[in-house]
């Protein structure tokens, strides 16, 4: 039997066959059309790389499904490691509606190691129901054996192993790059795999910033900030080139025992962790064209910290050398950054360098440092010519971040993070300062009132009858408005944003689970 359109056995008149046919090859292009964009897998029927499908009967929900992303974060799996306490569960949901709201279009693995049979089932039930929605397909959680060191004594090293783990697990990892983030990290921009690509740098101008240098885009839109000593910026991460999150203390173990290291390190045996004639040893080698890692060589490539992206391949090279250093590292260095460590000598082994940027996050209001990218939230405190701390948290409320922030993320031109009575013309947008991609919260934020410490925050905050955190942005802005102390105005700048970003996530939370 024919069952082409335009066949002899048609009964309809020439025209009537050929619009027909016309339209039948236009339903083809849109079918088309709609599996490009959604990345529908039509083998499995599923949606595995968009955040914009279903159609919800609630107008909030609506509204953050069909969000605006950066295309490109989609060639970006992002995954953080945790135990399996409640304590990393309530990080892990924030996490994920955080980055859902800044619009990151990728996937998103939480890798859960060391569970009990009851936790896994808990954990695999509550991811379930939040993937119910069309908009949280993307979320997935892998399970792993426990790799901590001494029992439970040192948990950190879970983070190299179940990496490790997943990656040569999973059988369908499509994505051309892997960024590794803290569970304790709520996202404000989406992660993209390019780096300097069409973008020009700037001086800055602020000063105690004048070590630094702005990325910005063809309408003035900073992307990246980065210290001006630093190699030039490579366009994309590609194989061979990595890119993460500058941490000052991500080389210091290249001086290890000289005359020039610090006392954790004097005694420190690098060739006990990488190996005899490894590149990650601080001396020349015999032979005259080995590589070897110089403590000048090591801050300008290694000294990184999560955020850590890279391809695939060298995810998969990188890992297990991780795995196998950090015992190594911990039995010299028996401390918190032993993993962290571990991974920046087996960068250096492999001869992997890091594009270093202090844009992918901030964290400590106290830090003098440049290493991180308080330059943008530090220029928050200037209203027109007059000095005022209160713009860090104006316009924020329980549930909403602050007008700045949201005209800023407007020129960005993705997330939803936006309020519904967000009016501010396109054009006031353009060019509006930066934002870090991540808060990374992993200190004690507290001012007039207000405190917010992870581990003071209930295991159990994500359930349906959950209440928001208490925000009271007037008692904020009252000790913000004559200070000019970086440190108080950034700690209004972390409160401001933090407890709006949690209470976000909780009603989200409620909208897709309860």
């Amino acid at each position: 039997m024919n069952r082409h359109l335009p066949g002899r056995r048609c009964a309809l008149t020439r025209v009537a066959c050929l619009l027909a046919t016309l339209l039948a090859i236009a339903w083809a292009v849109s079918f088309v059309c709609f599996v490009k964009l959604h990345h529908l897998d039509a083998a499995a029927n599923t949606l595995v790389g968009g955040g914009l499908g279903g159609a919800s009967s609630e107008a909030g929900a609506a509204h953050h499904e069909n969000q605006i992303g950066d295309q490109s974060s989609k060639e970006v799996h992002i995954v953080f490691s945790t135990d399996c306490s409640g304590y990393q569960h309530w990080q892990s949901i924030a996490s994920w509606y955080s980055l859902r709201r800044a619009g990151h279009l990728g996937r998103v693995t939480r890798i859960a190691s060391g569970c009990t049979p009851a936790q896994e089932d808990a954990i695999r039930l509550e991811f379930e129901k939040i993937r119910r929605r069309p908009a949280n397909e993307r979320l997935g959680v892998h399970f792993t054996p426990s790799f901590a060191l001494g029992g439970k004594n040192y948990k950190y090293s879970n983070k190299p192993g179940g990496m490790l783990h997943w990656i040569r697990n999973n059988t369908n990892l499509e994505e051309p790059v892997v960024a590794l983030v803290d569970p304790d990290m709520m996202a404000l921009r989406p992660v993209l795999p390019t780096l300097g690509e069409g973008l020009t740098a700037v001086p800055a101008e602020s000063d105690g910033y004048r070590d630094l240098e702005e990325y910005v885009d063809a309408h003035g839109r900073p992307l990246l900030l980065r210290r001006n000593n630093l190699p030039k910026l490579p366009p994309r991460v590609t194989r061979g080139m990595a890119a993460g999150q500058n941490f000052g203390l991500g080389a210091v173990w290249a001086n290890a025992g000289t005359p020039k290291a610090g006392k954790d390190f004097r005694q420190f045996n690098l060739t006990e962790v990488c190996g005899a004639g490894s590149p990650c040893l601080n001396v020349p080698p015999k032979s005259r064209n080995g590589a070897y890692t110089t403590k000048e060589y090591a801050d300008k490539h290694f000294a990184v910290g999560p955020v850590y992206l890279a391809t695939t391949p060298d995810w998969a090279e990188l890992l297990p050398r991780w795995h196998d250093f950090t015992p190594r590292v911990h039995a010299q260095y028996p401390k918190l950054l032993a993993e962290m460590f571990g991974f920046t000598m087996s960068a250096a082994d492999m001869q992997l360098p890091f594009a270093l940027s202090s844009s992918y996050m901030v964290s400590d209001p106290k830090t003098f440092s440049s290493t991180e990218s308080w330059m943008w939230a530090d220029e928050y405190a200037r209203d027109g010519e007059e000095h005022s701390g209160r713009s860090v948290c104006k316009g924020a409320t329980h549930n909403s971040l602050p007008t700045e922030t949201l005209r800023r993320l407007r020129a960005y031109g993705y997330g939803s993070y936006a309020r519904d009575d967000d009016n501010t013309p396109a054009k006031e947008a353009v060019g509006s300062g930066g934002l870090p991609t991540f808060l990374h919260y992993c200190q004690n934020y507290q001012l007039s009132g207000h405190k917010f410490a992870k581990r003071k925050v209930p295991h159990d905050f994500f359930r349906c009858d959950g209440e928001p955190l208490k925000f009271d942005v007037d008692a904020l802005a009252k000790e913000l408005e004559s200070s000019a102390d970086r440190k108080l105005l950034r700690t209004g700048f972390m409160l401001c944003h933090l407890i709006p970003l949690m209470n976000m996530a909780l009603e989200d939370y409620k909208s897709d689970v309860c």
